[in-house]
């Protein structure tokens, strides 16, 4: 059977059981339905959050309906927490008397928590083999997992009856058995783990997670061991997630723990703030920490920032349009450097294009040493919070509103070039502004010699290259994505800034996430300053230089020297900006070359 269609099915269904729950109120059947209908929407969203756009439906049959309705109708709403919800859907179904014999009702009466303890025990055993195995069970395996408690060994006959009759938490298809939705197994797991070991210590509950932390199949048993927790010992709950966070004996596995960790007590609304602090604290610490980095997986990584910034980025200050918490603001010094060369050397061409797989392109070949400048540069791209807070600042709405749906601490995208500018002229006014009287980076623009500006070309490619000369890529010469964020690195979107290791100047995410803007037009080298390419008002026919690559490309567009050209008109899902400060303008002069577009 299909899963239901929320609009088409579910709807329709809530509606009328609430036309025959309240046959003579026209007002309060449409506020209990929607009501319902609301909460149901929430329930699959959060499930999609937490699980992906791929998850399963979770009120996929005429069943789950049901028992929400009878959840709905017997606490007048639906509960808040995931685990107290299942807990008493669970109950609400062992307790069903539809399709039973007279005398079989009072046996559902006494003996529906025997079931529950033998549903939870059948729960664990299933999980334990596996996504590819666990999800469902013949009937002789399903008694033998049974019979491993002597308690249970005078109800097995009649939970399998009852399996059959598709009257419990487990219904039988075809001579296989499997939970009537994969919601509650996990909830189950959850439950085991906290009544069997956690009876006996917080530790037995973690030593039965330790093999689990990286393991997408558990992690929603996980986090719901924390809400069912939390249902019963608030205290208890806390100290589990403490502890949870600031375990693991791989690097994968310490992310995991403190990403699992940190999701749970967003979940918990009364999780409370010190425990939050305490788990950003630890997933910070983390994505500072080297060979942490060096260790684990980028998807992994990147699903901790992604909590990071939920729970709330300690490396940002809110109170200074988010900017970075440190005395310059996030701004990073790039020393003067009088034998820069831009691009990559003729001599070095075969060399890179064997390295990255094809023949490079001759724009990007350079010999000529071009000096560069002291200047700063932004620690990282301009995030999601700091470009909403301009917006809310200038009081303008962004071109696409899809710039402010990430992650705060994400970069944002779907900027166009005009945008980016407008944004650097906003902090200019906002550092100068006496808010931040007596520090150094607002006292550098506030005087008028020094300005907030996109990069040029030039200066990008200085900062990106962290200190090395003509190597192929920014940390050497060897492909490597666990080191930006591009196609191989497998994470399939854009990630929280600072999941992958800095470069020799401190920046990151030069390379991968976002390609960036630059004021740069596209003209062949060699680069002289002065010439005309920096480009303060460039047509909507003018091609500007991007650098950087983003996550959806492939490894040859991830390097310092590759230059991508876009119009400056263009929004891409992949293209964002950063910024430096300089102490010259830029001077313009029209374009020579048409690039091919990389978005």
């Amino acid at each position: 059977m299909q899963p239901l269609d929320f609009t088409q099915h579910v709807t329709p269904m809530v509606r009328q059981a609430y036309d025959c729950i309240h046959p003579r109120d026209a007002v309060a059947r449409a506020n209990r339905a929607q009501e319902l209908l609301d909460r149901i929407g929430q329930l699959e969203d959060e499930r999609r959050a937490r699980l992906g756009p791929e998850a399963s439906i979770l009120v996929d049959s005429p069943l789950m309906v049901r028992l929400l309705l009878i959840v709905n109708e017997s606490y007048r709403q639906l509960p808040d927490a995931r685990a107290d919800l299942f807990d008493k859907a669970i109950e609400a179904l062992l307790r069903v008397d539809y399709g039973r014999e007279e005398e079989d009702r009072h046996e559902l009466a006494t003996d529906w928590e025997d079931f529950r303890e033998m549903a939870q025990h059948l729960a664990i055993h299933m999980h334990q083999q596996g996504r590819d195995q666990g999800r469902e069970i013949d009937e002789r395996a399903l008694a033998a997992a049974l019979r491993e408690k002597a308690e249970f060994q005078p109800y097995i006959k009649a939970f399998i009856g009852h399996a059959r009759q598709r009257g419990s938490v487990v219904e039988e298809r075809d001579g296989t058995y499997r939970f009537i939705h994969l919601a509650f197994q996990e909830f189950l797991v959850a439950r085991y783990l906290a009544e069997v070991p956690g009876r006996d210590s917080r530790q037995a509950m973690l030593d039965c997670l330790t093999d689990h932390l990286e393991d997408p199949w558990w992690r929603e048993p996980i986090l719901l061991l924390a809400g069912y927790l939390a249902k019963n010992a608030a205290g208890a709950a806390r100290r589990l997630l403490g502890e949870l966070a600031a375990t693991g004996t791989t690097a994968n596995a310490r992310f995991s723990a403190a990403e699992l960790a940190g999701a749970a007590t967003l979940e918990w609304q009364k999780s409370g703030e010190a425990l939050r602090t305490r788990c950003a604290q630890r997933i910070l610490t983390l994505m500072g920490d080297a060979e942490a980095l060096r260790d684990s997986r980028p998807p992994v990584r990147a699903r901790a920032g992604d909590t990071l910034g939920r729970l709330g980025d300690p490396r940002f200050d809110p109170r200074r349009w988010h900017l970075p918490a440190d005395d310059l603001l996030g701004f990073v010094r790039i020393p003067a450097d009088p034998q820069f060369k831009i691009g990559t050397r003729s001599r070095d061409k075969k060399q890179v294009s064997q390295v990255v797989g094809y023949d490079v392109s001759d724009d990007e070949i350079n010999d000529l040493a071009t000096p560069t400048p002291a200047f700063y540069c932004a620690r990282y791209p301009v995030t999601v919070a700091q470009f909403r807070a301009y917006c809310e600042a200038a009081e303008v709405r962004p071109g696409n509103a899809n710039a402010l749906r990430d992650a705060d601490n994400r970069p944002v995208r779907y900027v166009d070039w005009r945008e980016a500018l407008a944004y650097c002229e906003w902090l200019n006014q906002a550092l100068a502004s006496e808010f931040l009287a007596g520090n150094e980076i607002a006292r550098l623009v506030g005087g008028g010699s020094w300005r907030v500006a996109l990069p040029s070309e030039l200066e990008w490619e200085k900062a990106a290259r962290g200190g090395l000369s003509d190597t192929v890529y920014s940390w050497g010469d060897v492909r490597d994505p666990n080191r930006a964020n591009y196609d191989d690195a497998k994470i399939g979107d854009t990630s929280a800034v600072g999941c992958f290791p800095a470069n020799g100047f401190g920046l990151h995410d030069m390379i991968g996430n976002v390609w960036e803007w630059t004021c740069s037009r596209y003209q062949a080298y060699p680069y002289r300053p002065g010439d005309g390419r920096e480009s303060p008002n460039p047509s909507n026919e003018e091609w500007l230089v991007v650098r950087g690559g983003s996550w959806s490309n492939h490894r040859d567009l991830a390097r310092g020297a590759y230059r991508g050209g876009v119009l400056p008109g263009a929004r891409g899902l992949g293209l964002g900006f950063r910024v430096v400060l300089r102490s010259a303008p830029v001077s313009s002069a029209p374009s020579s070359v048409t690039p091919d577009s990389v978005l």
